[in-house]
């Protein structure tokens, strides 16, 4: 298929079942196409064509090597063949691995990772319509989350390599991929799921090394942070009786605020430790205790619930030559067990959008998210539930209501009848309607609450930003008081997720999002979940008034949950202090506060990562929303400068790929050491032509015009997207 058609096949079916992503689902899709699509037995699976492919010439069909199975989704990053198989899938063949080695530094509350891959690529996986296998293109393909952000790609053969560098927006214009095959300087399609790019030239029989870096929020699950590396290699990859040593490696470094040593396991993998210190611990996968190993995902998990609330605090100086001299440091405060305090009760108000946009899948995960999300309710806490288009309707006219057992079971039935797609959306009424009612109806001692749900942009958001930042401005005098929690829930890709975010953080609240429809139910019930327990509100950090150019995220500073812990990244001249103080609110209103250690970082041997890039996502997310928000061109410039000095792609800046020369490549390594401005376009071969430009998942700033349309902004599975990434057939001139 050429881009244009793959493209356009991977939007002919927009929206799927909301639990399109599970197995059960899946095989229901493949039973239909199978009776559609009689299958007779393969000779190998490159014959599980679609029968519109069937007239196609041999030279045009990808084979793969006998006895591979069937891969509907890469299980882990590698070289794949692609080939259609269905109306949503993909089968991905593998190469014959050689080598995968994973390096993670978890910092806090991220994991930092750098995985090296080595492949050798069969003639029988690069067949095409221009050649015999002799030489083709194969696609590096790795299984990522909404929340990854991938920094870094690289391949090398042994006479071609490509590197990826990021660059602004606006220099890409002339970037048109043609070393890719492409000719286009729109961004590579992407999925929040997979990412993918394609290696043309690749001969027969060659060796490829293919590096990517790529950084992810961990996981905080029961009380623990848990990190995954997608480690299962699928059936095929490897010579029979291959034992999994002999192949794959992880080492893992976990870092924490505190002077202990951080506790480390795995439940999939045995471990052993490789060193321990004050605040790091490192462990590597056991290759005595082969036997143990699995083909699965790596988990490693670290505990944190302790029988107390914990704090504490680590710094680091500028780097020589940084330009910003300022220290960075991160404050950590981590929850107890639930069972080990006294929670706040809650007032909850849910607004969830019923726009004729979230029909079908997103509407029926975030009704059942919802439904979840009520029956957590506790006996203390009370509750009112708003559905809203153009119109709204509350589940009590009257206010709130206590989440007794009939109150809940008649809110169940309710959503059930209310929570219908239809209408356009209207979000500054209801969210005004649900601060109103926490003021008629005040409740001293609770935590109010308030969820926006949503999957539109609206053309008055940064009016919504505006009024909510007033009230909270005005009613916020009393340090006591307790305003209300804005936690926002962005569906899709017409959503401004931008807006969402900076609504969250003017109102102390939590922020998620989703962009494809199987995701939408555990994200959003994640959300929900992790908002259960409150545990310490009104937090405040105890900077000295003398410390000058500091910098804090986020400000202000959100609660502490049992499931959410709290990280403060920020920046100051000269330092924090030894120690500084910390205080907030428990239940019942009584002031919490502790002197908190902030340890001083100057090296690691363990360790890679500088503090300052530790939190660099939540800084541009957080700066970019605020320059949406003030329309403030300097902001923005900040917002791009901060990205290409860090190598992180965002909202305005983008990854880009492209073949280099070995010469060249050490020409741009020396000069980006030096602190001197990279242009991509300098180094690449074939110029800012054969530069191409790779998508982004990051959430954007929304449509409003396909918000009023009532457009479904859900990405189609991972299985339709691969199409419109794979080159198949074209073939790249050797210019090198």
């Amino acid at each position: 298929l050429s881009e244009r058609q793959s493209l356009r096949a991977s939007l002919r079916h927009p929206r799927f079942d909301a639990h399109s992503g599970c197995a059960r689902s899946r095989d229901r899709r493949r039973a239909r196409h199978s009776r559609r699509f009689p299958r007779r037995v393969p000779d190998s699976p490159g014959d599980l064509l679609l029968p519109r492919f069937a007239h196609m010439p041999a030279a045009m069909r990808r084979e793969s090597p006998a006895g591979a199975t069937d891969h509907y989704r890469p299980a882990c990053p590698g070289l794949y063949a692609t080939s259609a198989a269905g109306e949503a899938e993909t089968v991905f063949t593998p190469a014959q691995l050689q080598k995968m080695d994973f390096h993670v530094e978890c910092h806090l509350s991220t994991a930092f990772v750098t995985v090296n891959t080595t492949w050798v690529v069969p003639g029988s996986l690069l067949k095409s319509a221009k050649n015999d296998g002799k030489k083709g293109n194969i696609t590096f393909a790795m299984p990522v989350t909404e929340q990854t952000t991938v920094t870094g790609v690289s391949a090398q053969m042994s006479n071609k390599r490509f590197a990826s560098g990021v660059m602004p927006n606006k220099d890409t214009k002339n970037m048109k991929g043609t070393r890719f095959g492409r000719n286009t300087a729109a961004p590579l399609p992407a999925h929040p799921e997979l990412f993918a790019i394609s290696i043309p030239g690749v001969p027969a029989g060659e060796t490829v090394h293919v590096q990517a870096t790529y950084f992810t929020p961990l996981d905080f699950e029961n009380g623990a942070y848990v990190f995954r590396a997608p480690t299962r290699l699928p059936t095929g990859c490897m010579p029979p009786n291959t034992p999994l040593t002999k192949v794959l490696s992880v080492m893992a470094t976990a870092r924490s605020a505190y002077s202990e040593q951080v506790q480390v396991m795995s439940p999939t993998h045995p471990v052993t430790l490789v060193q321990a210190g004050a605040g790091v611990t490192q462990v590597q996968l056991d290759p005595i205790k082969r036997e143990k190993w699995q083909n699965t995902e790596f988990v490693m998990v670290m505990p944190v619930w302790g029988g107390d609330i914990a704090a504490a605090g680590v710094q680091q100086p500028p780097a020589p030559g940084d330009p910003d001299r300022r220290h960075a440091f991160a404050i950590a405060i981590a929850p107890p067990k639930p069972e080990a305090v006294n929670p706040f009760p809650r007032d909850v108000i849910f607004l969830l959008d019923r726009s004729g946009s979230m029909g079908g899948g997103p509407m029926d995960a975030a009704r059942a998210a919802l439904i979840a999300g009520l029956k957590d309710l506790t006996p203390n806490d009370r509750f009112n539930i708003c559905a809203f288009d153009n119109l709204q309707i509350f589940f009590d006219q009257e206010g709130l209501t206590n989440a007794t057992n009939e109150a809940k079971d008649a809110a169940l039935r309710w959503v059930n009848v209310n929570c219908q797609a239809r209408g356009t959306t209207d979000i500054m009424t209801p969210l005004a309607r649900a601060l109103e009612l926490f003021s008629a109806q005040p409740n001293p001692g609770a935590v109010p609450m308030v969820f926006v749900i949503t999957d539109g942009a609206v053309e008055d958001e940064r009016e919504i930003c505006t009024f909510v930042e007033r009230a909270f401005k005005n009613g916020g005098a009393d340090p006591a008081a307790m305003l209300p929690r804005v936690n926002t829930f962005g569906i899709g890709r017409y959503a401004n997720h931008y807006f969402l975010k900076m609504l969250a953080g003017i109102g102390r609240g939590m922020n998620g999002a989703a962009y494809s429809p199987e995701t939408v139910e555990k994200k959003m019930f994640d959300l929900l979940r992790a908002s259960k327990t409150p545990i310490l509100t009104n937090i405040a950090v105890g900077i000295p008034t003398s410390a000058q150019g500091v910098e804090i995220l986020p400000f202000p500073v959100p609660d502490l949950f049992a499931g959410a812990p709290v990280m403060i990244s920020g920046k100051c001249v000269g330092g924090l202090p030894a120690t500084i103080e910390i205080q907030g609110r428990v239940a019942g209103g009584a002031v919490w506060q502790r002197s908190i250690p902030v340890a001083l970082d100057l090296q690691n041997n363990a360790l890679s990562i500088p503090l300052d890039k530790v939190f660099v996502k939540q800084r541009i997310d957080m700066m970019t929303a605020r320059a949406w928000l003030t329309q403030e061109k300097h902001l923005e410039q900040q917002v791009i400068d901060l990205s290409l000095k860090h190598g992180v792609p965002c909202a305005h800046t983008k990854l880009c790929a492209f073949e280099i020369s070995l010469k060249n490549e050490t020409a741009m390594k020396n000069q980006k050491a030096s602190g001197g401005a990279v242009s991509v376009a300098k180094y690449a071969v074939g110029g800012a032509a054969g530069v191409m430009v790779i998508g982004a998942m990051a959430g954007g700033f929304g449509d409003v015009g396909a918000s009023l349309s009532n457009a479904g902004g859900m990405i189609a599975n991972a299985g339709s997207m691969i199409g419109s990434i794979d080159i198949g057939g074209v073939d790249v001139a050797d210019l090198s």
